[in-house]
């Protein structure tokens, strides 16, 4: 037995040699190199975590990612001709074609360009880092933030994340000059003014580049990064107000199997689980999808408030080969809300009740139904040229069965209110192409756009308008605690004999078109030169049927902007610039003597400058502006169903930001804005008077530890505060909002086994108000004015895979 053992072993190790032998002789054959590279930004910036593909025709042969410094190797790859595919989020794809010689080392370095509208305008930051380096949202091209001449605010999902941010609105205001601007507690309250001045709901609020009812109770299930361009921006983006513009950049699909479930509970007894998960379809490399989807329950610290919400989004891109990428999402969103215009004043100043009261009727409620979609397009021609092309449908069906706040009458404690039973279907139609490219004439660089847009919307108004029963401010007993029958609903709160009955059977239609052209002049290497014009036409049509109202509003602008930047060392940039912005009313609102009102315009003067702190890892910026605004369109404080304008307004100031990473795991923003909004012109109004919900001085610091060694690896802690100053809450500047201060706090924890350098467990849990201090967010008219939350606890666990 032990000699056949013998023989065996013998035999067997036979074997092992010739097959060794063999084995050497074919991979000798077959001698073997490697490739070596670095990915950078067209700034000369590494770009760590790009995914870089090595790729043989369709086929994907070997696949990583960069490191800190960019830098990313293949080894064991055979003699031949591939191609080096590099993705990055935020960028266009790179794709270079290298030669790997027998036993030789290639190597290659590319250089990525910000993607454009077609492509998602998005940014691109540091990993783990509040800091943000570039954004197309301000000129749709790839131009860093340092060569943009106007303020520019990112909130990347670092920021979002450790702050557990729910709305848009609250990530929005980590920008300085920016303010919350409720029109109803809860999420339909997700407005914000940009340095003093309102935004239009309907022309001032983006998604991935196309314009959204800001109304909307939009949250951030999908959305990747928050951007604010302050102060005119219609030289791009059209009829805008002069505030500036707001563009949520949703979440793109990923070319690796990434996914993630949390649940988010509150004090208040609010659930909001969330789903996304991305990765590849098939084994081609060129289908990706995301799937972002929200179920919540929202309660609040208001008396019979509660909000239900459904949310899914499922996106698709499509890359047939390497030049070309055609992206579909789609979004469909379901909310019931129960609508809460908050409390009234008394005198000059908030009135003194319980911040819980609700001055409504337990069942009113408003609904949303807002499905949407966007089919984007992009093409590379070469090098330097790019088409891209995106179409836009959304259906939104608005209803509201509410009661709202009137005024107090003498006895100052008997408070009038109105009621709303209103149906407004809207459809929006919107199609953009634009070609942007790079080319010199001469010595002389151009970054170059050109572009075309085309518009349609259509809103239906199907409202009726009335009295609503008197309610007492300070014992204040709904009508009923359930909807009542409709013969008393119609007696009581939609009485036809109602001095204020007021039906409304109208559709307001609206067709835009414009052109626009931009050149960034690079004259020296140090001094640009941004020009740009849009050739803006405007035509809108209302039609009302129960007072056989009807009229036409044609307009055309030409609409420009120029602006400089002087960059003498790589680590401080001046900038100034010029523009202008043109925003038509809604034929819906005319004066009161049934004449159209006429467009919103404005000019704005900035300059500033911006530096670059620690190599690199924390940026400041700091911006003086001036914006003039004529007729500027606002709430009749006398009328809440009625609108006025403003002869001329101006908003002036001073912003500073700075955002980074001061040292390892470390990471901080902070902002601080001065501003002076005031009527400058108005026959009503006293010039000087301070705009509504317009704080001289507001700021907020948030800063974030996070341990990356040791026995407390996985920790993280931070804290923060906001800081706002007194505000008026209409024009005419007889009630007051103290100013306050509020500070919050964070700590996470992750843990568990890891997966691609995560580990797979995450608990945070976030303070809000520590200090649980009295305060009012906002207000819009001296009968409705928002209080803000008292302590609140956020609790969020995730779970990766």
């Amino acid at each position: 037995m032990q000699r056949q053992i013998l023989a065996f072993v013998r035999y067997y190790l036979i074997a092992v040699v010739i097959a060794a032998f063999f084995c050497s002789s074919a991979f000798a054959q077959e001698p073997r190199g490697s490739i070596t590279g670095a990915v950078q930004d067209q700034q000369g910036r590494a770009i760590q975590d790009a995914s870089v593909n090595l790729m043989n025709g369709a086929a994907r042969l070997q696949q990583t990612r960069t490191d800190a410094t960019g830098a990313f190797s293949f080894s064991g790859v055979p003699a031949g001709t591939y191609v080096v595919d590099v993705e990055r989020s935020g960028f266009t794809n790179s794709s270079i074609p290298v030669n790997v010689a027998a036993q030789g080392e290639a190597h290659v370095s590319v250089e990525m360009k910000i993607a454009g509208p077609g492509q998602h305008i998005t940014v691109t930051a540091q990993p783990g880092s509040f800091r943000v380096d570039e954004t197309s949202i301000a000129t749709k091209t790839n131009i860093p933030i340092n060569e943009v001449p106007q303020g520019v605010g990112v909130v990347d999902q670092a920021l979002i994340q450790s702050q557990q941010d729910i709305q848009f609105a609250s990530a929005a205001e980590n920008i300085s000059g920016v303010n919350r601007y409720l029109y109803s507690a809860g999420s339909l309250g997700n407005a914000v003014t940009i340095r003093g001045l309102p935004l239009n709901v309907f022309s001032n609020y983006y998604r991935d580049g196309f314009t959204f009812d800001g109304m909307a109770p939009s949250d951030t299930t999908d959305v990747d990064r928050v951007e604010v361009l302050k102060g005119p921006a219609s030289v791009l983006y059209g009829r805008a107000a002069a505030g500036g513009i707001v563009n949520l950049v949703t979440k793109q699909p990923l070319p690796e199997t990434h996914g993630e479930f949390s649940l988010q509970v509150d004090r208040f007894g609010s659930v909001r689980p969330t789903f996304d998960i991305t990765g590849p379809l098939g084994k081609s490399g060129k289908l990706f999808y995301r799937l972002n989807f929200e179920f919540a329950d929202y309660s609040n610290f208001r008396n019979y408030y509660g909000e239900r919400r459904f949310f899914v989004a499922p996106e698709v891109t499509w890359k047939p080969d390497k030049a070309t990428t055609i992206n579909f999402l789609f979004e469909y969103l379901n909310t019931r809300t129960t609508t809460d215009y908050g409390i009234p004043a008394l005198g000059n100043r908030p009135a003194p009740v319980p911040i819980s009261n609700f001055y409504g009727e337990p069942w009113q409620y408003s609904t949303d139904e807002n499905p949407w979609g966007i089919v984007s397009f992009s093409r590379n021609l070469n090098s330097s040229w790019t088409l891209r092309s995106g179409f836009r449908a959304m259906a939104t069906n608005w209803y509201y069965l509410d009661v709202s706040p009137g005024y107090l009458l003498p006895d100052n404690e008997t408070l009038t209110r109105y009621s709303e039973n209103a149906n407004y279907p809207l459809n929006f139609y919107d199609w953009q192409i634009d070609l942007a490219g790079t080319f010199k004439t001469g010595p002389i660089g151009h970054n170059f756009l050109v572009g075309f847009e085309l518009g349609r919307q259509s809103v239906t108004q199907d409202a009726l308008f009335s009295d609503a029963p008197p309610i007492n401010l300070y014992n204040p007993v709904p009508f009923s605690i359930t909807r009542p029958d409709p013969a008393t609903l119609t007696e009581e709160f939609f009485n036809p004999s109602s001095p204020d009955y007021f039906p409304l059977d109208g559709t307001i239609k609206l067709t835009t078109h414009g052109g626009y052209l931009q050149d960034q002049i690079t004259l020296l290497p140090s001094l640009k030169v941004l020009a740009g014009v849009r050739f803006e036409g405007f035509t809108q049509r209302y039609n009302e049927t129960v007072y056989d109202t009807h009229n036409r509003q044609d307009n055309f602008a030409t609409l420009p902007r120029i602006g400089v930047t002087y960059q003498p060392i790589q680590q401080l940039t001046f900038y100034g610039s010029w523009s202008h912005s043109f925003a038509p009313t809604l034929a819906a609102q005319f004066t009161p003597g049934g004449e159209p009102f006429p467009a919103e315009t404005s000019n704005q003067y900035e300059a500033g400058v911006r530096a670059s702190w620690l190599g690199g890892r924390l940026s400041s910026s700091l911006a003086f502006y001036k914006i003039r605004v004529s007729n500027l369109l606002v709430s009749n404080p006398g009328n809440p169903l009625a609108s006025i304008q403003i002869g001329t307004t101006d908003s002036k100031g001073i912003e500073f930001d700075t955002t980074g990473r001061i040292l390892p795991g470390w990471n901080i923003t902070f902002a601080y804005a001065y501003n002076e909004a005031r009527i400058a012109a108005d026959p009503v109004y006293p010039v000087g008077n301070i705009f509504e919900d317009a704080p001289r001085n507001s700021g907020n610091l948030w800063s974030v530890y996070d341990v990356h060694r040791g026995p407390l690896s996985g920790l993280s802690f931070g804290a923060g505060f906001r800081a706002v100053s007194y505000r008026f809450v209409d024009p005419s500047d007889d009630v007051v909002l103290p100013g306050y201060g509020r500070i919050d706090a964070m700590a996470a924890y992750t843990f568990g086994p890891e997966r691609k350098d995560q580990k797979l467990y995450k608990l945070s849990v976030n303070i809000e108000n520590l200090t649980n201090r009295t305060y009012y967010a906002s207000g819009n008219s001296p009968g409705v004015i928002f209080p803000g939350s008292p302590i609140n606890v956020l609790s969020r666990f995730e779970v990766r895979f």
